[in-house]
């Protein structure tokens, strides 16, 4: 068996691989949390000029070799069955998938933050919608959480 298939080794080349693009901004602060949640890492959003703590949920997955954004969602369907098992998360939730052999990066919504005319949504998605992840994509990602936890904080704080 070669690395690029060892199972212990796409764990771990995930984890660092989400580590990295996470780490790529300042604000972000990483923390594993597998054993109390069942997802991989918890993200808080370092905002100073707010008194809720942000924070987003990620599952990690991986394969050895290269997929489409077709076939990653189809592969996806029984991370996504699993996660829809797990309980009903109260704030966003996304997973980041990656390829070894063509170090592919995705990312889908599994817990989705939507705000329509100043009201939050969480949208728990029963589909994988695989996307290129990139710095600008987890820049947006972070804003959506970010309007997301502001209209919370409008409806819950009078």
């Amino acid at each position: 068996m070669t690395n690029g298939s060892n199972p212990q080794f796409i764990r771990e080349r995930v984890r660092a691989l989400a580590t990295v693009v996470l780490t790529r901004r300042g604000d972000l602060t990483i923390k594993e949390t597998k054993q109390e949640t069942g997802l991989d890492l918890h993200v808080y959003i370092d905002r100073e000029d707010k008194p809720m703590r942000l924070v987003f949920g990620v599952l990690l997955r991986g394969v050895a070799g290269p997929l489409t954004f077709q076939n990653a969602n189809k592969l996806l369907g029984p991370t996504i069955g699993q996660f829809q098992g797990m309980r009903h998360f109260t704030y966003p939730v996304c997973l980041f998938f990656f390829t070894m052999k063509e170090e592919q990066a995705m990312f889908s919504w599994l817990a989705e933050p939507l705000v329509k005319d100043g009201i939050p949504k969480l949208v728990h998605r029963d589909k994988a919608h695989c996307v290129a992840l990139t710095n600008e994509l987890i820049g947006e990602v972070v804003d959506r959480i970010v309007a997301w936890y502001d209209a919370v904080e409008s409806v819950l704080i009078a």
